[in-house]
């Protein structure tokens, strides 16, 4: 499980004042790091890896998604449970 420590914990002044030693400190920590004004989260500092992952994971679980829409789709088809709208306003007729 995921923890959050005070090590991620960083003052946007702090930022400001050392941003080069935050950074390799990101990298080294594998760990994003919580950027606070009036010890208030702001924003969330990740490395490039990080984010790339995230990406990939967003991208795998849109494609889940989609493919479950479609299976869906495939079973509403089977059983004859899809309608045909033959002009625009029977898209909103009651079902």
């Amino acid at each position: 499980m995921n923890t959050l420590n005070v090590s991620q914990l960083v003052s946007i002044s702090e930022l400001q004042r050392d941003y080069a030693s935050l950074v390799k400190k990101i990298k080294k920590m594998a760990k994003p790091l919580f950027l606070l004004r009036r010890n208030e989260p702001q924003a969330v500092l990740i490395s490039v890896p990080i984010y790339e992952e995230l990406l990939e994971k967003k991208r795998l679980y849109e494609e889940r998604l989609a493919m479950e829409a479609v299976v869906d789709f495939e079973k509403d088809k089977k059983a004859g449970k899809l309608l045909i709208a033959k002009k625009p306003e029977d898209l909103f007729k009651k079902i």
